[in-house]
Formats: structure tokens, sequence, C-alpha cells
């Protein structure tokens, strides 16, 4: 969480530049709210995973989920499944409630995400259901004390077009999902 907690500016500032870029500008400023822990389990991101609220300048308000990751291996997306896979607790997989998905990797620690991708919930779930998204499924690393949940994860390559709203990888063809590389 501390490590996360010094990429929120940055993530902010990718936010703004995304949603300006899609003539959605977002209100100028940043509003970090502290909570206690009875709280956090109560509100919006314990219960609704919740982490961002987008206000853009035409009113309103859009909810975003993000997800910091600092390893090197293949860049998927990646949402829990089971809160503890032992006794099926739902995950935020099932609950989930946020409009949009961040996911952005900083392996070597740089100060700034590559690859990230933002996606649209809804669009994702819907792609899910048809079937279009090669989710796998794994459990935590069971060797870790206290490790019980599991997690479903695709590769950011084999997402379709239809579910990203915008991308680092942008620059590669529009046509079905990113490239994989190989």
């Amino acid at each position: 969480m501390a490590e996360a907690r010094q990429y929120w500016s940055i993530a902010n500032e990718l936010y703004r530049n995304i949603f300006a870029a899609l003539r959605m500008p977002l209100l100028p400023g940043e509003e970090v709210i502290d909570c206690t822990k009875e709280e956090f389990q109560a509100g919006y991101d314990y219960q609704l995973g919740i982490d961002v609220i987008l206000r853009p300048h035409y009113q309103g308000e859009s909810t975003l989920q993000e997800k910091f990751l600092f390893f090197t291996g293949v860049p998927t997306v990646t949402i829990e499944h089971c809160q503890d896979w032992r006794t099926l607790e739902p995950g935020d997989w099932y609950k989930l409630k946020a409009q949009y998905y961040f996911v952005g990797y900083d392996p070597y620690r740089r100060g700034y995400f590559d690859p990230w991708v933002l996606l649209n919930w809804a669009a994702l779930q819907q792609a899910s259901a048809q079937g279009r998204i090669p989710w796998r499924l794994t459990d935590n690393n069971i060797e870790r004390v206290g490790a019980k949940a599991s997690f479903m994860y695709v590769r950011l390559c084999e997402l379709p077009q239809s579910v990203i709203v915008a991308s680092s990888m942008e620059k590669q063809p529009k046509q079905g999902a990113l490239p994989c590389q190989r």
C-alpha cells in the first residue's frame, strides 16, 4: 500500500491526460479521503471496489478501480475471483461496482507506468459473458502464510479492443486484441 501511495499523483495525471484526450476533461485538484479501518471496510474500496472518483467538467461522477504492479512478468489484468478459494467467498469479480478498471505496471521503478491499460468495466463484463476474453484462474501463492484468495487473469494483449478505453499500447493496430509479444 505504501508503494502504491507513491504512484497516486502519477496515476491521477495519467487519468487527466486520458480523459482530456476523450474530450471529458476532469476538474482540477485532488482530494484524498483518509478513513478508519471500519470506514474503509464499510465504504467504497472494500465493499464496492472503488479507489478513485473521477469528476469531469461536464458534471457527474465516474468511479475507477486501480491496480499498480511492480513485477516484470507477462503483463496481465488480474482481479480477485474469491477472497477465500476454500470457502468460495466472492471476490471483486462478483462485487466490483467501479465503471473503469486501471492496471499500470512500473517494473523498473522509473516513476511511470508502462505498460498500462484503462478498461470499461461494463464492456469487460459483457465480453467475458460472451466468451471473448480467455480468463485463467489461479490460487494465490499457497506457500505464503494467510494467502487465501484466488484470481482471474488475462494477458493485456488478449483483451478485445472493445473493452479498452485507452492504453500505452495504442500505437498497435486497432483490429481485434492487442498483439502479444512472443
